[in-house]
């Protein structure tokens, strides 16, 4: 017979994993993470591993599968948000690049107000 508590476990750990989901959708559609810290993503990262050491000890499968799976959601949002921002300070050095370029580059020469260029009123 299925425990009842057994299912609650599985079902809490289904949805604290797939709690990931969104956020490593709208992270990869947007191509930013400026708003997740790396401090939060390690602290939250050793939460699970300390999490998994302890199930796997006390033999607590809906814990550990659960966990694993969250673990690899945050090695994947951690992943892109190392990946994005490199890509955009990147992209930040290349468009300083260009102004730089843009500064150096002749100018064509303008045409002054008025008739023309030597023109007598």
């Amino acid at each position: 017979m299925i425990d009842f508590y057994e299912v609650c476990g599985y079902a809490a750990g289904v949805l604290f994993a797939s709690g990931f989901i969104p956020q490593i959708y709208k992270s990869y559609k947007t191509k930013t993470m400026d708003d997740i810290s790396y401090a939060w993503q390690f602290i939250f990262m050793i939460g699970v591993i300390l999490g998994i050491i302890y199930s796997v000890h006390h033999n607590l499968p809906p814990i550990y599968l659960c966990s694993s799976v969250e673990l690899v959601f945050m090695i994947i949002l951690i992943i892109m948000k190392i990946y994005y921002s490199y890509k955009k300070n990147k992209n930040k050095v290349i468009d300083n690049l260009d102004d730089i370029a843009d500064i150096n580059s002749p100018r064509p020469l303008e045409r002054p107000p008025g008739n023309g260029w030597n023109s007598v009123p």
